[in-house]
């Protein structure tokens, strides 16, 4: 059974809702990496977690779906995955010598993403990380992220091929091609693949240092100053198979008690901002069984009334598997729960989501009352807002890319645009799945294509 829920909702978020009035900590004044020794800010033996993966492959699920399996593992995050299946199983606890690894089984096929495993605190600022890993092989870097901001922007320490790379990446130069900048390199390092690497990394102010050991044989030192990124997280990266056995940070006692009061600050900034605002209240529930599905919906007033109302959606998909889909049912209703009109059958197996859907509530000739345009049954559809009835309707665009199943598009999405200049937006963009899209006059004649 699937309810739909109305609620009230007003979230005050720390740095984004009026910005917060709380400085992070700053930076070491000096680079004194014994210091940095002198407390604990993380540790993790991986000894708490169950054997298995840390997160289960759920597709485009989440993108409309709440999915329990996207939750942290602990204090990790599973930061970076495709819709790759064994990209999403990257990440397993297991058992080696009686002691527990984590693992990460995948081979990247990208350069623009990397299996990514973060934990900590972007306000952490001075720290020394210390992390064991293992590659299975040399085919692609692997090794550990600090003073992490997201997975584009970051400092990162390892092994790439048979070099030790300290590099910076600084969001990308090109469509799919990083920016990166490698602040310090040891070539041809002679290391074995499958023997444990043990990492030390230094992060004070701007000065950076990263050493490398295997055996107890030192394998290379770096050094660098850089200013870029401040403050940051931890993070496993690799591109090839590898096995991490231990993650350590720690700080200054100035730095982690500097590190601390900040904590608290934060958290009553954010408890006050909080109490600031309304709280959630559920002022309804209304049924949608049979047709609801996800939480894919359109909002706006269909019938004249002046009071919102919800359009639901439900798809086919001719595959293969969740591929080739398109609008099957849908359904208008009141947020009294007044079934308004519906087109198409309903069906309760309906009842997810991984896609996008062509169907959207939108004033397309201007005249103050709403229309509902639709892709259904290879046809672009403008319907009255209020009673569904067809207004007019064309064929979706011709497409001869290869990979298209069909002669026609489906309609992926809907975009509602003012390209002639008309002063309100009539014109129309519908695209297929990922290769090309059209512009259409309100009429749905094709005024160009965009590839």
């Amino acid at each position: 059974m699937q309810r739909f829920l109305i609620a009230a909702i007003a979230v005050g978020v720390f740095g984004i809702a009026g910005g917060s009035q709380i400085a992070a900590p700053a930076a070491e004044a000096t680079g004194d990496a014994a210091a940095l020794g002198e407390a604990v800010l993380f540790e993790d033996r991986f000894d708490s977690y169950r054997s298995g993966p840390l997160f289960s492959p759920v597709g485009a699920h989440a993108e409309y779906h709440y999915v329990r399996e996207i939750a942290p593992a602990g204090p990790w995050a599973v930061s970076a995955f495709s819709s790759d299946a064994d990209s999403q199983r990257a990440w397993n606890v297991r058992r080696e010598d009686g002691r527990a690894i984590i693992e990460q089984r995948y081979r990247a096929k990208t350069k623009h993403t990397h299996p990514t495993l973060v934990a900590g605190d972007e306000a952490w600022t001075d720290y020394v990380v210390t992390a064991e890993f293992a590659p299975g092989d040399d085919a692609g870097p692997s090794g550990v992220s600090f003073r992490y901001q997201n997975d584009r922007c970051y400092y990162w320490f390892g092994v790439v091929g048979r070099d030790v790379i300290l590099k910076k990446v600084e969001h990308e130069r090109d469509y799919h091609v990083p920016d990166e900048t490698i602040l310090a390199q040891s070539r041809s390092v002679d290391w074995t693949a499958g023997e444990y690497l043990a990492a030390r990394i230094v992060a004070a102010g701007n000065h950076l240092e990263a050493s490398l050991a295997q055996g107890g044989r030192e394998l290379a030192a770096l050094s660098a100053r850089d200013a870029s990124y401040r403050q940051g997280k931890v993070a496993l990266v690799a591109d090839v198979p590898v096995r991490y056995r231990a993650v350590r940070v720690t700080t200054s006692k100035t730095a982690k008690e500097r590190f601390e009061e900040f904590s608290k600050a934060r958290a009553a900034e954010l408890a006050a901002l909080e109490a600031g605002n309304p709280r959630p209240v559920r002022c309804k529930k209304i049924r949608t069984t049979g047709f609801g599905v996800g939480r894919n919906l359109r909002f706006g007033d269909l019938n004249g009334d002046g009071q919102v109302d919800v359009l639901i959606g439900q798809v086919v998909h001719h595959g293969p598997k969740d591929r080739n889909s398109e609008l099957s049912c849908l359904t208008a209703m009141t947020f009294d729960g007044e079934t308004l009109w519906q087109v198409g059958d309903p069906d309760a197996w309906k009842d997810h989501l991984t896609n996008d859907v062509g169907f959207q509530i939108h004033d397309l000739d201007g005249d103050g009352r709403n229309e509902v345009i639709y892709c259904r049954d290879f046809e672009i559809v403008v319907a009255d807002g209020a009673t569904g009835k067809t207004k007019y309707k064309a064929p979706t665009p011709e497409t001869k890319h290869p990979q298209a199943r069909y002669d026609r598009i489906l309609g992926d999405s809907l975009f509602f645009c003012d390209i002639r200049g008309t002063g309100h937006p009539r014109d129309v963009v519908v695209k297929d799945r990922y290769w090309q899209f059209w512009v259409l006059s309100d009429r749905l004649e094709v005024l160009w294509r965009g590839d």
